[in-house]
């Protein structure tokens, strides 16, 4: 059975949660004996298409080759293509970037959202059939860590450079623990207008096991992302033992909230930070136990909707 994929990911470096989905379920497919093409063959068309986004991209291993405007000539040429469209984005784009992604939901066989709060948002623009299912983690990576706790050890990670990801708090916390016993770390791509940062150890865009590994260094994972769809960062501190604190603009971010506490203002971040320091054995033997966000299961779901579809 054939899949061809709208964007194409190169495995050797890091990328944001929709092209680390992208490589690992093509990986999962391709192990189930499903052939994944990144091209689009009139003369002998694929069984099924997948998309990932409305618009064309390319930047440094990652290929957004196949828009919108190729998805309504596919459907108008091949009607019986089943397609098949997953929607990870929505809160921190534009009128034009949501009405575009709509459009390609329109033309879709199913509809995947990565989150309940990311439907809820594109709700009053697709009427199809659609399902939520939440990002996920490869549970051969990211493996939980033995429980200690010393003092805060805060981290977080974002491969986009976007303010949104939440530097206005960030910012906030290099400047407070200043002479605290508290560390700060952050791993990815930093914005451009960004203060100077005293307090935090930056650390290059890095994925995979040395991505786990320094995340295990740490003791709570921090995210102050706004209108996050749902977001693989703080899935990926989860899994490795990591209690988190969330932004309430957060969006999906929300819906795994059992593993950590939310937070309004960087007032009340301070508060809940003392809150987690001291029930942190609790929130850690809840994601021990309770912990599912893993590919192995969500994956399985989406060949599902694949056959069904074909």
């Amino acid at each position: 059975m054939r899949i061809c994929f709208s964007l194409q990911v190169n495995q050797n470096i890091p990328c944001g949660g929709g092209g680390k989905f992208a490589l690992k379920f093509s990986e999962y497919l391709q192990s189930l004996g499903y052939k994944v093409e990144y091209f689009f063959d009139q003369d002998n068309p694929p069984d099924c298409m997948f998309f990932f986004d409305h618009k064309l991209y390319k930047g440094e291993g990652i290929n957004k080759w196949i828009a919108l405007e190729h998805a309504k000539s596919i459907k108008s040429k091949f009607p019986s293509i089943p397609i098949i469209t997953r929607i990870n984005d929505g809160g921190v784009r534009d009128k034009q970037f949501i009405e575009r992604f709509s459009e390609l939901a329109q033309l879709s066989n199913e509809v995947i959202f990565i989150s309940h709060w990311i439907k809820n948002y594109y709700s009053k623009n697709i009427k199809n059939k659609s399902t939520v299912i939440h990002n996920s983690v490869d549970e051969n990576i990211f493996t939980i860590k033995e429980h200690s706790f010393d003092m805060p050890r805060l981290f977080t990670h974002h491969w986009s450079p976007s303010r949104k990801k939440g530097w206005d708090f960030y910012e906030k916390i290099d400047k407070w623990i200043k002479g605290k016993n508290i560390t700060f770390t952050f791993a990815g791509n930093l914005p451009q207008q960004l203060d100077e940062l005293n307090n935090t150890k930056i650390i290059k865009p890095i994925s995979g096991h040395a991505l786990a590994d320094e995340i295990r260094k740490h003791n709570i994972y921090v995210t102050a992302a706004e209108n996050e769809a749902c977001g693989q960062h703080h899935l990926e501190g989860i899994s490795c033992g990591l209690p988190y604190l969330y932004y309430t603009k957060g969006g999906g971010v929300k819906e795994a909230g059992k593993f950590g506490v939310e937070f309004k203002s960087f007032e009340e971040f301070k508060e809940k930070l003392i809150y987690i320091t001291e029930n942190h054995d609790k929130y850690y033997k809840n994601i021990k136990n309770n912990f599912n966000y893993y590919n192995k299961d969500t994956f399985k779901r989406y060949e599902e909707i694949i056959k069904r579809c074909i």
